[in-house]
């Protein structure tokens, strides 16, 4: 039997968000469904997707600002109410490669091409615990940047570490001081496969 997700609000809106983690985006529980963040010349940039019905179909539209206009403004993907859960996955997972590809033709992003750098691992998909969620909803902290760092900011030092945990079939962590209205502690953690990487509140391990 096809696997219809009856397309309700949080039916379509749950398998639209998973396609997106399993593409490197974050869940958001707001008026944007999801974010991601990329590295630019000037720092990390987020992009933000959208979920709406439009007359009766649902849309997927988003949002990057770059030179003052969003780029992403002429992207967007309508879901048919008859489509099942795979097609969703598919026309999602189009859509965020689409995102990728206007982004890396931005100006702060075609800067860093100059720049060359190589990423020691994959994050595979991205898990935000409730806890990291609830601060994200308070703007305390950018999960996304949490992530450039994990994947970017390491040492001589820590890259013996690094060889050290490939090696061993180990976990990858890093742990980050967030101040905001109080100093909060935020675990990244990539599993030894790659295939997951978890931000989280030390309570909630």
């Amino acid at each position: 039997m096809t696997d219809h997700p009856q397309n309700t609000d949080a039916a379509l809106k749950s398998t639209v968000q998973q396609s997106l983690t399993a593409q490197g985006w974050i869940a958001l529980d707001s008026v944007a469904i999801a974010t991601k963040s990329y590295a630019t010349a000037v720092g990390p940039k987020k992009a933000y997707v959208y979920l709406a019905l439009w007359g009766c179909e649902w849309v997927l539209t988003a949002d990057y600002d770059s030179q003052g206009h969003n780029i992403l403004e002429s992207l967007r993907v309508t879901l048919p109410d008859t489509s099942d859960a795979e097609e969703i996955r598919h026309l999602t997972t189009r859509f965020s490669d689409g995102i990728d590809a206007k982004v890396a033709e931005s100006y702060a992003v075609r800067l860093t091409r100059n720049q060359p750098q190589k990423q020691p691992f994959q994050l595979g998909t991205t898990v935000v615990t409730p806890g990291v969620l609830a601060l994200l909803e308070d703007t305390l902290i950018d999960a996304g940047q949490l992530l450039l760092r994990h994947v970017a900011d390491w040492t001589d030092e820590d890259r013996v570490l690094l060889e050290t945990a490939r090696a061993e079939g180990g976990r990858l962590m890093s742990v980050y001081q967030v101040s905001g209205q109080d100093t909060v502690t935020v675990w990244v953690i990539t599993e030894a496969d790659h295939s997951v990487t978890t931000i989280l509140l030390p309570d909630e391990y």
